[in-house]
């Protein structure tokens, strides 16, 4: 017999297992697996830390400006959060925050540090090797139905 918290657990991943295809179910196992196998750690950064100054990377490359308050919404952080993860960086030399002279001084820039271009560097290489393991795995042409697959996916 279930207990009370294990009946309503029981009930809710069956309320789900009817309410999706299991091809979905099976989808959605297969990435949590693969998050799992990635790790939360590359190298220098932790994977929030990673898509951070990957952003602030792919802004540079386009030149952009970028305030604290944009990295919120992309990164799916609070701005508590935002605020925890640019002092811990900045502590790294990893960034930097700056205001602008003569204008509105509530507005902080981020940008990122030669020492944070390394060690972004660094944990692309680490996060490329990880799954480079892996895909090795697959023939050449499972390779290339993955990367379409995979493409097809986020361009929806």
């Amino acid at each position: 017999m279930l207990a009370s918290g294990d009946c309503e657990v029981y009930l809710l991943a069956k309320r789900v297992d009817e309410m999706f295809n299991d091809d979905v179910v099976t989808i959605v196992q297969a990435l949590e697996r693969w998050n799992s196998h990635l790790g939360r750690q590359f190298g220098p950064l932790s994977r929030p830390q990673r898509r951070m100054l990957g952003l602030l990377a792919e802004r540079a490359t386009r030149r952009e400006t970028m305030r604290v308050g944009d990295l919120a919404e992309p990164l799916g952080l609070t701005t508590a959060g935002i605020t925890r993860m640019l002092d811990t960086l900045e502590g790294l030399d990893y960034i930097l925050r700056s205001r602008t002279p003569n204008t509105d001084q509530r507005e902080v820039y981020v940008t990122m540090t030669d020492a944070g271009a390394q060690a972004l560097q660094a944990a692309n290489e680490v996060l490329l090797e990880r799954v480079q393991v892996v895909v090795e795995r697959l023939g050449a042409r499972e390779r290339e139905d993955l990367v379409m697959l995979l493409q097809k996916l986020v361009l929806f």
